[in-house]
């Protein structure tokens, strides 16, 4: 399954280049790329695409640190919703670590002043624009609410004021227009809107006027005001220093900021909390000071204000988005230019940093985390030894590959009632070293007691990935579908029949009650289509009994019915035959392939099968029923096996597949049908047309042959209409 995956960030060029050089793979790039689903649990290799819910070097950092934060009941993980359709693979296991992000919330809520409606999903409000260019909805709630419930404004100024407040709409091309005072508004008023002006300065990037109007408002008598005012200032006095850092990409580059703007804004923020320290402002005016940290470039201050944060949730000042968190992280922290490891004395960012260069790479400037680093830091993971435990784990099985050791760091004996989902990592990481290490029937023992534990979103169908692994290695596809399975993934069901399956267990899904509708559906297609691809005529023949009564509706996307539109497109067994010239005609699919199953050498008939693949386009109706996985040795008991995707190179039916480039090929070598011999030059050639890329399937043939082919057809049957219409060879 491969889907358009856009991380959303994007970074000027001189962090970009510090970033690369830093990590051996960077967590979100900032480029459009094309997520390809990888359905194993291989923890070595960084895949954005294919993330577990435990803690991995294959994950992206973000991932990770959704899981760390979720074990401190910081985030709240979504329970993920697995209904694969026909033409979508991803289920809930493995998962894109954009996916993964929008399923996160925080379990405990923000002190911040909150917008009345969600911000669309945009990276940019981690500073990458200016703040004045993002919405105002908040702050329009926020001066309405106000303007409401002041008794001493009378209810024609309530309106004036709000309809005022409203107009507002922060475009950072175009500059809005003051409100010009009026003599005879009363002081209360004038006040309010000079408070909007200040707003309207602030949207302006006019800091200057937005910083004197502000000013001056910070000293009157109606309370709100004089507050609001002055968090405004550091506000503005926030955004004034990072506008005086922006380079020439249009970010923010520390080295550039003025330190004397960076200095007003600090003072700002400290003298809101000394005159409001418990101010409804204090959750986001403290908010403000990672991101002057950031512009500062004062690593170490940023990291302590997130410990700070993670470690006093309940506290009014506590600000952090849960789902935004990581990405913050990751973009000011961990692709830092300045990023510095002594900084990191923590379980949360060391545990972060850790996975991350437990990675495999080929790139000459990574260097994996070392044996003796990582004992180093023993001393950082005092208040969480099993976190410690874990990663020293991990580090002998995948680094240093030694099994054997690593389990010693593991828990002894059976997992707990509830996991977390450190917990959960733990057991992953024994059972995939029992799997090494040829102790499959352990294993396996292991993953079925797990699932009574793996309670938390995400974690039964990790478990259920590891049992189907399993599963897999030993061959035993049967069990997906038996009455008390324990693989209930609907996913994970819908690529065993799709790659794994063969023509019985398909039968058996199809009439199993049991199977889902969706499952006998697949079932259905997979083995009409495989049997007819693999040229088991007389088994297709004989599966035609399970095309759907209504299959001329399944049209896939042109199909009339919404619901029929993610559907196997059953409507291409239904083929009525086509007229090729007046001398040849092929009938109906059902026709041909019935005299294929008593004839499977047919001339006539294999011609025809090339046309209905040809003009049904067959070969690109597989729906991934084929993988491209490939095991050159083929060794079931291989470590290597381990990481083979689930119903990767699986080939439950044998046999070649149907090639009509073959079947044109020995027809011209073979046959003394001249009629069909034409038509058989004719196609071969124009399977290499445009570009001279064999589009028909079978061996390639080199463009010395394909030359003799045209030259044959010019001289063996100059009056052909064949002939007539073929003017190139490619």
């Amino acid at each position: 399954m491969i889907r358009l995956f856009n991380s959303g960030v994007h970074l000027n060029k001189a962090l970009l280049t510090g970033a690369f050089l830093l990590l051996p793979i960077t967590s979100y790039a900032s480029f459009d790329t094309y997520c390809s689903l990888n359905w194993s649990a291989q923890m070595k290799h960084y895949d954005i695409c294919s993330n577990l819910p435990v803690l991995v070097p294959t994950n992206d950092n973000e991932t990770n640190m959704r899981l760390l934060l979720a074990d401190k009941q910081l985030a709240k993980i979504d329970v993920p919703a697995s209904t694969p359709s026909w033409t979508e693979q991803y289920g809930a296991v493995p998962f894109d670590a954009s996916e993964f992000k929008l399923a996160i919330s925080n379990a405990v809520p923000s002190q911040r002043q909150q917008s009345s409606k969600p911000e669309p999903y945009d990276a940019s409000w981690i500073s990458l624009t200016e703040e004045r260019c993002r919405g105002n909805d908040a702050g329009t709630m926020a001066f309405i609410n106000q303007v409401n419930k002041d008794t001493a404004l009378k209810p024609a100024e309530k309106k004036f004021l709000i309809t005022q407040r409203q107009a507002i709409t922060p475009q950072c091309d175009n500059a809005l227009t003051f409100i010009k005072m009026q003599p005879e508004w009363s002081a209360l008023v004038r006040q309010y809107v000079s408070y909007i002006n200040g707003t309207i300065a602030f949207y302006n990037g006019n800091y200057s006027a937005a910083q004197k109007i502000y000013g001056a408002l910070m000293t009157v008598a109606t309370p709100w005001i004089a507050e609001t005012a002055s968090y405004m200032q550091t506000r503005t006095a926030v955004e004034n220093a990072y506008n005086t850092g922006l380079d020439e990409y249009g970010s923010a580059s520390s080295a550039k900021i003025e330190k004397d703007v960076l200095t007003e804004a600090f003072d700002a923020i400290t003298q809101y909390f000394k005159k409001y320290p418990k101010g409804q402002y204090s959750a986001s005016a403290r908010g403000l000071l990672r991101r002057l940290y950031w512009l500062g470039g004062q690593q170490r201050q940023l990291i302590d204000e997130f410990l700070w944060q993670f470690d006093h949730s309940q506290n009014p000042q506590f600000n952090l988005e849960l789902m935004r968190v990581p990405e913050e992280i990751n973009q000011r922290i961990f692709e830092n230019r300045r990023f510095n490891l002594a900084n990191f004395k923590d379980p949360f960012f060391l545990a972060t940093y850790d996975l991350m260069y437990m990675r495999k790479s080929s790139s000459e400037k990574y260097k994996p985390l070392s044996w003796n680093a990582l004992q180093a830091q023993q001393d950082y993971f005092r208040t969480q030894p099993e976190l410690y435990h874990y990663l020293l784990a991990i580090h002998l099985f995948l680094v240093q590959n030694k099994p054997d050791q690593a389990l010693n760091y593991l828990p002894k004996g059976n997992p707990p009632a509830r996991l977390t989902y450190l917990q959960l990592s733990q057991f992953v990481l024994k059972g995939r070293i029992l799997e090494q290490t040829s102790h499959h029937d352990d294993a396996k023992t292991l993953w079925t007691v797990l699932l009574g534990s793996a309670s938390a979103p995400y974690q039964h169908p990790m478990v259920e990935l590891m049992l189907a692994l399993n599963l897999q290695h030993s061959k035993d596809f049967a069990a997906f579908f038996t009455s008390g399975s324990l693989i209930q993934d609907s996913a994970i069901r819908a690529i065993i029949i799709k790659n794994a399956a063969d023509a019985n267990l398909l039968e058996s899904v199809i009439n199993s009650k049991s199977t889902s509708t969706q499952e006998k559906q697949a079932a259905r297609f997979v083995l009409l289509y495989k049997t007819l691809n693999y040229q088991q005529y007389p088994q297709f023949v004989d599966a035609l009994k399970y095309l759907p009564s209504n299959a001329a509706q399944y049209q896939a996307s042109d199909s009339a019915k919404d619901t029929f539109k993610t559907q196997p497109k059953f409507s291409v067994f239904l083929w009525k035959g086509t007229k090729i010239n007046d001398q040849l005609s092929c009938p109906a699919l059902s026709t041909l392939a019935q005299t294929l199953a008593t004839k499977p050498t047919d001339e006539i008939s294999l011609l025809c099968l090339g046309e209905f693949v040809r003009l049904s386009q067959f070969n690109w109706l597989n729906y991934n029923l084929e993988s491209d996985y490939v095991d050159d040795d083929n060794h079931a008991t291989d470590s290597r096996d381990l990481n083979r995707p689930l119903g990767a190179g699986m080939r439950p039916f044998k046999g070649a597949a149907f090639s009509r480039g073959e079947v044109y090929k020995k027809i011209i070598n073979t046959s003394a049908n001249d009629e069909i011999k034409v038509y058989a030059l004719y196609r071969a050639i124009n399977c290499y047309a445009p570009a001279g890329e064999n589009d028909c399937g079978g061996e390639a043939v080199d463009k010395t042959v394909r030359q003799n082919w045209f030259n044959q057809l010019k001289q063996d049957y100059p009056d052909s209409q064949w002939t007539k219409e073929q003017k190139y060879f490619w």
